[in-house]
């Protein structure tokens, strides 16, 4: 996606490039540097095998949708470059830097668009404790587009109290180590991140899933209570607390846990977890911030009006009257699967992409859009992004002369133009639709 600020005397002209082998949401001619903050980052700073040293891991996400592919022999093909350069305080050279290069071929063109297939990887740096900014760039080889995204942090090192705890590395997956290695091995478990820190708002994910590290540097072994707690950063409310006694008897000692948030409310949380000694003193505590969606199965009984307001969105002219007359709790599951079931990309597969990239979508809309207390997904903005995606670019005029705030989204990407224009009439936040409510008969204006 382009996103434009823009007043009235100030006008950045865009040429619009479409071709018939190209396929992507970006324009192939816009070659500039840009940041974009939905490129997924992450990072997790451990205790490295060399005495007073940190190893700092990066984990990245490549999504198909940023990439430009080309077409070749039936198949669609993609290459990126992901370079990360660990920058001190000082801003000189950097401490350390790593570079990954891979192909993304696929055989289905829809896929060359898709908002759920992604690639997951990751960097380990060994730095001296200190301050440090994480500077990643991605590189589309096709369209010589890039991308930045930059993250800092500070560590004092892990030689400061007796007994600490590494960061929190939030994970999608975890599975024995298999013999071919792998960047995501740790000890003998294959780790992958999840970096994004979403759970929950699917089928297949209703546990949360992290691993840490505790370091003692006691020589004599030592009985530690350690205290889990998962609060809402929205009400401040405890949704979550357990408790168990570990026996520190190495100077390692490793943590994969799971907590199972089927029963848990969707929103923003800290993830809380404390050290306490015997005499209930705390030695170390951390907290990291994640997020959990509510999966739409369980909307479905709490809120089933929501749900086919939700999908009209995107159903066909006669789909939800006759969801609507449902009031048998398993007939409306039934049906609603059966909906999903029509617009599965991949029957078969584990994984209903159309399903997950719409849900998405409301998630954005949500956290996106909303106004005063009217969710995200019921605004202008929230339906036209559910319905249609993300827009290839975005001009945004908030403040032009003589006009109140105004925006327009532009879409281009499947070769007809669409244009929406939306107007804050009231100044106050509310960005209205205007006519062509379907963004049709417009002509473009960059």
């Amino acid at each position: 996606m382009l996103y434009r600020l823009r007043t009235r005397y100030l006008f950045l002209p865009l040429l619009l490039l479409l071709s018939s082998t190209l396929y992507a949401q970006h324009d192939r001619s816009d070659r500039d540097s840009r940041t974009d903050h939905n490129i997924p980052l992450d990072y997790a700073i451990f205790q490295a095998d060399d005495p007073g040293m940190i190893r700092v891991e990066v984990y990245f996400q490549i999504y198909n949708f940023f990439l430009v592919f080309e077409e070749d022999s039936g198949l669609y093909r993609a290459e990126y470059e992901f370079h990360v350069d660990l920058k001190g305080d000082d801003k000189s050279d950097p401490a350390a830097s790593d570079e990954i290069r891979r192909p993304i071929i696929v055989q289905d063109k829809r896929r060359t668009n898709s908002r759920t297939d992604f690639r997951t990887n990751q960097f380990s740096f060994v730095v001296p404790p200190g301050k440090y900014e994480i500077r990643a760039t991605l590189r589309d080889k096709n369209s010589r587009s890039v991308y930045k995204r930059d993250l800092e942090f500070k560590h004092d090192g892990f030689q400061k109290n007796p007994v600490m705890i590494s960061s929190t590395e939030f994970l999608y997956a975890v599975s024995p180590v298999r013999e071919k290695p792998s960047p995501f091995d740790k000890s003998e478990m294959t780790m992958i991140p999840s970096v994004s820190r979403i759970y929950g708002g699917s089928d297949d994910v209703n546990r949360l899933i992290y691993y840490f590290e505790i370091y003692s540097n006691e020589r004599a072994p030592e009985e530690i209570k350690l205290v889990t707690l998962l609060r809402s950063m929205r009400r401040g409310k405890m949704n979550y607390r357990d408790s168990i006694t570990i026996i520190l008897d190495n100077s390692v000692v490793r943590q994969v846990r799971d907590i199972n948030i089927d029963e848990i409310e969707p929103g923003d949380y800290e993830l809380e977890i404390v050290l306490l000694n015997k005499k209930q003193k705390k030695l170390d505590k951390k907290r990291e911030s994640f997020t959990i969606r509510m999966k739409p199965e369980a909307l479905l009984r709490h809120d089933y009006e929501t749900i086919l307001k939700q999908i009209a969105y995107i159903a066909e002219p006669g789909e939800i009257e006759p969801m609507e007359k449902i009031s048998e709790m398993a007939l409306r599951l039934e049906a609603y699967r059966e909906f999903w079931k029509r617009r599965d990309p991949t029957p078969g597969s584990d994984i209903n992409e159309a399903k997950q990239e719409f849900y998405r979508r409301v998630s954005y809309a949500n956290a996106n859009y909303e106004y005063m207390r009217r969710e995200g997904w019921k605004t202008d903005r929230g339906r036209i992004y559910i319905t249609y995606g993300q827009p290839d670019q975005i001009d945004d005029y908030p403040y032009a002369l003589n006009s109140v705030p105004y925006q327009e989204w532009h879409y281009y990407r499947d070769g007809r133009y669409r244009k929406f224009v939306f107007v804050d009439v009231n100044e106050d936040g509310e960005y209205k639709l205007s006519y062509p409510y379907d963004g049709f008969n417009h002509r473009p204006d960059f």
